[in-house]
């Protein structure tokens, strides 16, 4: 087995909103130089997804590879685990939220 020498991250699919591209937020943490205060760190990175499998709220590990594109320099490897997301349309919540629902308006006079 060879090993890579590309580094890896594994973060948070925050957006899949684009074609075969995903944003992954990698937390970190660091110590504060002079407070010692242990702070929290988010660096949001664009990742390539040729199949589209990565979804919003999923856990993915990503690798470092050649530049893809302007901002994008990293590729998903795998999905390490499926997140729970809930997608909820505001007329799910409250049917008169709806803008094409003439009851909506009624209610709201």
């Amino acid at each position: 087995m060879t090993t890579s020498r590309r580094k890896q991250r594994i973060g948070t699919v925050v957006s899949d909103k684009m074609q075969k591209s995903i944003v992954v937020a990698v937390a970190w943490s660091i110590r504060h130089p002079v407070y010692k205060k242990s702070m929290r760190r988010v660096t949001r990175f664009l990742a390539h997804d040729e199949e589209g499998t990565a979804r919003l709220g999923d856990t993915v590990r990503i690798e470092e590879t050649r530049p893809l594109s302007a901002r994008k320099r990293w590729r998903l490897v795998e999905v390490v685990k499926k997140g729970d997301v809930a997608e909820l349309r505001p007329e799910d919540i409250d049917p008169g939220l709806s803008p094409k629902s003439p009851e909506g308006t009624e209610e709201r006079r």
